[in-house]
């Protein structure tokens, strides 16, 4: 029953994307990515230099006179294999733009989206839930959150966050199975890694699930995330002449709106007072930026954390490596890069954490007990759900500093104005969606899928 709920998850997951993809880059973020697809399909080089896509792009870098992006380069390898493997049908790139960008997102960024999805099913069913709540918190983790926002272009977050989730799994199983889970969970985060520099943090999930861990386990996930990293240092090290992920090599920067004396504008790196740092800590956690406003079912997941803290044993320290990687996390956001500047719907760095944090929502849903409890939990999740659809229409846009929510329902209007039937059809599938999302969440909250971690022990 599992496999075959899996593979529904799958498609389901991945036919819900192929209705949001969008067929054109939108930002420099995924236009500096599209560039290199194409260069490495149209001329076998990184160099972005001969790309038709790199005209105006600002997320690019400048080393011994080439051209880069300043992107990690793995998921641009995955989608010049998709546009490879597309091209003998006549869809290219430089000939089918619309097509080629289309493909090549969904079968990328796509397909990792409904990994993701999937894995949110496969660790409730390991920590003991039952399947309908299995299949609740995987609805939740993809559609309820920004991951489906960014799961419509290029972007390395989703990738990211799906890798780290099933790192953390295989890491939490590999206690009672063979050093085999903890191989693939390193392989797995160096993935995470290399799709997202960012990604390093998962470091700190990682170094908790393994502690008190046989050393062939310890081995065995080093070992397999090493090959993964050392790629990533020497791509780095041959684009930009540093192993250091390029956002934080100022001397290779090339942006044509942000000359290098006004470099501390963007606050990279950029020492603030202990006020303004409290003040940015705020934005993202509840301000414009903030992740509660955004994706309001954070909060019933933290609720789940708890509860699995109380729990003890293995979940207590499952609770512990997930929510130490979110702490450290939005302290190196607001200490190290604190970009508040960015055209963003929401903070789109969250998403690389979303898939993890939701591992929280089988304990909550199950623990919810009383009508006004299970009302706000259905309320949460409606909002959340109406949030990442929202952010589907403009993931990248607005004026510097904009609120994420006002841009996009401005350009929701301008939708509305264009192709007023086309944006009655969204309405009506976003109803769908809350519909049927919420029958699941309100299943998953019946009280007959709860397990250990729904129930503290001591």
């Amino acid at each position: 029953m599992d496999r075959r709920l899996i593979v529904l998850l799958f498609f389901g997951a991945l036919a819900l994307c192929a209705l949001v993809t969008k067929a054109h880059a939108v930002s420099w973020n995924d236009g500096s990515r599209i560039a290199t697809v194409d260069a490495l399909t149209a001329d076998r080089t990184f160099r972005i230099d001969g790309s038709p896509y790199a005209a105006g792009l600002g997320d690019e870098i400048r080393f011994r006179g080439r051209t880069y992006s300043d992107k990690p380069p793995l998921l641009a390898i995955l989608g010049a294999a998709v546009a490879t493997a597309v091209a003998p049908l006549g869809i290219t790139l430089r000939h089918t733009p619309g097509t080629a960008i289309y493909l090549v997102t969904l079968f990328t960024v796509g397909v990792w989206f409904a990994i993701g999805c999937c894995y949110a099913y496969a660790f409730q069913r390991v920590l003991g839930f039952a399947p309908r709540v299995a299949l609740a918190v995987a609805s939740l983790s993809g559609a309820g959150t920004l991951a489906l926002s960014y799961a419509t272009v290029l972007t390395n977050h989703v990738p990211c966050g799906a890798a780290a989730l099933a790192g953390c799994f295989h890491l939490y199983r590999s206690r009672e199975r063979s050093w085999a889970d903890a191989a693939a969970a390193g392989l797995f985060f160096g993935a995470a890694y290399a799709f997202d520099a960012a990604g390093a943090v998962y470091a700190v999930a990682a170094l908790v699930l393994l502690w008190g861990a046989p050393l062939r386990n310890w081995a065995a996930c080093a070992l397999a995330a090493l090959p993964v990293l050392a790629l990533q240092f020497a791509y780095n090290l041959a684009i930009s002449g540093s192993v250091l992920p390029t956002v934080f090599n100022l001397s290779v920067w090339s942006d044509p709106s942000l000359p290098l004396h006004q470099i501390g504008t963007t606050q990279v790196l950029r020492a603030f007072s202990p006020a303004e740092y409290a003040g940015f800590a705020v934005d993202h956690l509840v301000g414009v930026r903030g992740i509660v406003p955004f994706t309001p079912i954070v909060l019933l997941a933290g609720y789940g954390l708890w509860r699995m803290w109380r729990a003890r044993g293995r979940e207590r320290v499952l609770a512990l490596a997930i929510a130490a990687t979110f702490v450290a996390y939005v302290v190196l956001i607001v200490f190290l890069q604190n970009d508040t500047y960015s055209r963003n719907f929401g903070e789109r760095r969250y998403v690389d954490l979303f898939f993890a944090l939701c591992v929280g929502l089988g304990p909550a849903l199950t623990a919810l007990r009383g009508a006004w409890a299970r009302s706000a939990a259905l309320v949460l999740a409606a909002l959340s759900i109406a949030s990442a659809a929202l952010g589907t229409i403009a993931p990248f846009a607005g004026r510097q500093g904009e609120w994420g929510f006002a841009f996009a329902l401005h350009e929701f209007a301008e939708l509305q104005r264009r192709a007023p039937v086309q944006a009655a059809l969204d309405v009506v599938l976003l109803i769908v969606l809350i519909g049927v999302l919420l029958r699941l969440t309100a299943n998953a909250m019946d009280g007959s899928g709860v397990s250990r971690a729904a129930q503290p022990r001591g």
